[in-house]
């Protein structure tokens, strides 16, 4: 009797009005939880950050992870090797730009170009300085292959600038970079050139240059050529340490990691990619029913399996199993 008396006083209890539905019934607005009142402005927050997520990760592929990829498909080698200077050309002109070692903006077309071609050996550069050998003495792997400041050939400052690579690792100084770039030079010619005949100690070839009256003027890297060949026989063998690839023979570049390579590419994909999915799963739970409902469904069956008790379960599959006749029951 007890029992039924609880029981009615429960049924009746969920049959009344609870306080919202009373303030709606009377015309009154229900007041809003404080996650309702943050909701919209949490929203606008996460579709903001979906948006500029997938937009970032398109602006990295072309910057970050196709050089990225290239990087890691080229397979350069982890210490680096050693090169030697072969050939030093600096021009001016498209015609004459077909390739450059060196390039301020990737999708600017340049009209001066470095071109630095190297013979590399396989000999790390470390053991090269240990044991203080000579370049005759090294093994080449490579002649006259392209040296490149990047796998790209190309960057933005402050990053990559080309006139200190060419000051670096070419033979030109960045005086004459300097009178090169004032020159307002029309014609398509090189402008300078350094090769194995200076590093043998022969003078240079000259490079002449047209001036504004018609005539042809000797540039001052000419002058400074001959005065230098004229006191001193020989010039040095400019040795520097570089990173071939093993994946392609004929490529060499001046600057490469491995591990920044990696830090890199993982940041570029996994940062953005993370924001994007968790922005868009919030999103999709508070503003689809039917996956909220779903989520909800699923979960209070959880809950209600792990909570039910064991003789209620095994009486409910009982109670499925359907009945049995009588010769059933006379094997048994």
């Amino acid at each position: 009797m007890a029992e039924t008396v609880a029981d009615d006083e429960k049924e009746m209890r969920s049959r009344l009005p609870s306080q919202d539905e009373g303030s709606r019934l009377l015309g009154e607005p229900a007041e809003d939880s404080f996650c309702e009142r943050i909701k919209p402005k949490v929203s606008l927050c996460l579709g903001t950050t979906a948006v500029l997520s997938f937009m970032v990760f398109l602006f990295l592929v072309p910057f970050v992870v196709d050089p990225a990829v290239s990087r890691l498909i080229a397979r350069y080698a982890p210490e680096p090797g050693t090169c030697a200077l072969h050939e030093h050309v600096f021009a001016a002109g498209l015609s004459k730009c077909t390739w450059s070692s060196c390039r301020e903006g990737c999708t600017s077309a340049t009209t001066r170009c470095h071109q630095i071609t190297v013979n590399y050996s396989l000999t790390p550069y470390q053991q090269y300085e240990q044991d203080h050998m000579s370049p005759e003495s090294l093994e080449w792997a490579g002649t006259a292959v392209r040296f490149l400041v990047n796998t790209e050939g190309c960057g933005y400052p402050p990053f990559v600038n080309c006139s200190t690579f060419a000051h670096r690792y070419g033979h030109i100084s960045l005086e004459d970079i300097l009178k090169f770039n004032d020159i307002d030079q029309p014609m398509i010619q090189e402008l300078y050139r350094h090769g194995n005949e200076t590093s043998l100690g022969l003078p240079p070839p000259p490079m002449l240059l047209e001036g504004s009256d018609g005539t042809l003027q000797t540039t001052a890297v000419d002058r400074r050529e001959r005065e230098i060949s004229a006191v001193a026989p020989e010039v040095a063998l400019k040795v520097f340490p570089c990173y071939y690839s093993r994946a392609y023979p004929d490529r060499v570049v001046a600057d490469y990691d491995w591990h920044h390579t990696i830090k890199t590419l993982v940041a570029a994909v996994v940062i953005p990619w993370t924001l994007f999915v968790l922005s868009c799963t919030v999103l999709c739970y508070w503003y689809c029913p039917a996956l909220k409902r779903e989520f909800m469904i699923d979960k209070r069956k959880t809950a209600a399996i792990k909570n039910e008790n064991p003789q209620l379960v095994i009486r409910r599959k009982l109670s499925k199993r359907p009945f049995s006749t009588d010769e059933e029951d006379g094997e048994f």
